[in-house]
């Protein structure tokens, strides 16, 4: 069984890094505020985004009040591209979560963009078909029992990009603790289930409820590869 491991999201962010380096001749800095709409389910009109510092969460309505969370958007992310490949609307709404600071790019000046670097549409397209993959790694890992690597590799994807050797490592989910699981297709039971064996085995330290301090990168990032996590966490010594 595969599993979406840290290699995977790793890549993907090196290529999201390409792919802001050829955006930034084209783009401008931008801020939205919390619960600001980057675009709405059926805009025809759009732009693509590139996150500096933020969190956004893309979402679709099933009717009614009820919503369902598609994928959520940290520092580093390039997001809200396909439909100024294809044309069509956006298939989903895109809401600041908090004060997001990111450098966009509009559908026009991205189309003139395309025209003088081929490079830059290239790059966009390798971008997409990750996030395809990724897509169905995640549907397959939702079929899972365990869902401890699909957690991992979450929280390791929250971790800052940089950091310097002793810093101390703090994460915290963008959103409630049910719209997070509900990003990764999994229960809230089952997120609670596989943060509480993170916390038990030593690998993170629980600050408050959506705040946690990660004590053992390695171990969390062998956590996302391992096919049996669980036997791959470290074991706490017993308290004498």
């Amino acid at each position: 069984m595969r599993v979406l491991d840290s290699s995977a999201v790793e890549s993907r962010l090196i290529l999201a890094d390409e792919v802001r380096s050829l955006l930034a001749p084209h783009a401008r800095r931008r801020a939205f505020g919390v619960g600001e709409h980057l675009w709405h389910e059926g805009d025809d009109t759009g732009m693509l985004v590139a996150i500096e510092q933020g969190h956004v969460r893309i979402f679709r309505g099933l009717g009614g009040r009820k919503a369902v969370t598609l994928y959520l958007f940290g520092p580093g992310d390039v997001f809200g591209f396909m439909p100024l490949l294809d044309g069509r609307p956006y298939p989903a709404s895109a809401i600041a979560l908090d004060q997001v600071t990111a450098r966009v790019v509009r559908r026009v000046d991205l189309q003139k963009a395309f025209r003088r670097d081929p490079d830059l549409a290239q790059g966009l397209i390798r971008l997409l078909a990750t996030r395809l993959r990724e897509a169905f790694a995640r549907i397959e890992q939702s079929s899972v029992p365990e869902a401890l690597p699909l957690v991992a590799t979450a929280l390791l994807s929250l971790l800052p990009a940089t950091a310097e050797p002793g810093q101390l490592l703090v994460i915290a989910l963008p959103v409630r603790s049910a719209a997070f699981a509900e990003a990764l297709g999994i229960v809230p039971e089952s997120l609670s289930r596989a943060i509480t064996k993170l916390v038990e085995a030593g690998v993170l330290h629980r600050l408050a409820p959506r705040r946690f301090q990660v004590l053992d990168p390695d171990a969390l990032r062998t956590a996302t590869r391992a096919s049996k996590a669980q036997a791959a966490l470290p074991r706490r010594r017993p308290r004498r």
